[in-house]
């Protein structure tokens, strides 16, 4: 598959994403966003700087990961 390929592929889903997804979605996805990009941060901050207060990181990266599956989850029952 070449680069032009997956650029159209990519251009076509995200103007479907924007066209079709309703607005309550848009927010839900928005926010597992937030909670993926917290996360990742607090990994990588953990990598780089060093595991002192592990515990901190522990807390912290296991709630974004539990409210990310939360979230997940709350998808599954609303009506959209």
């Amino acid at each position: 598959m070449s680069s032009e390929n997956i650029i159209a592929v990519a251009t076509k889903f995200y103007s479907d994403y924007i066209a079709k997804t309703p607005q309550k979605l848009k927010i839900i996805d928005a926010y597992l966003t937030y909670i993926l990009i917290t996360g990742v941060m607090q990994f990588v901050y953990c990598a780089l700087v060093g595991t002192f207060p592990f515990n901190s990181f522990l807390s912290g990266f296991i709630s974004c990961v539990a409210s990310f599956v939360l979230a997940g989850g709350v998808i599954m029952f609303i009506n959209i």
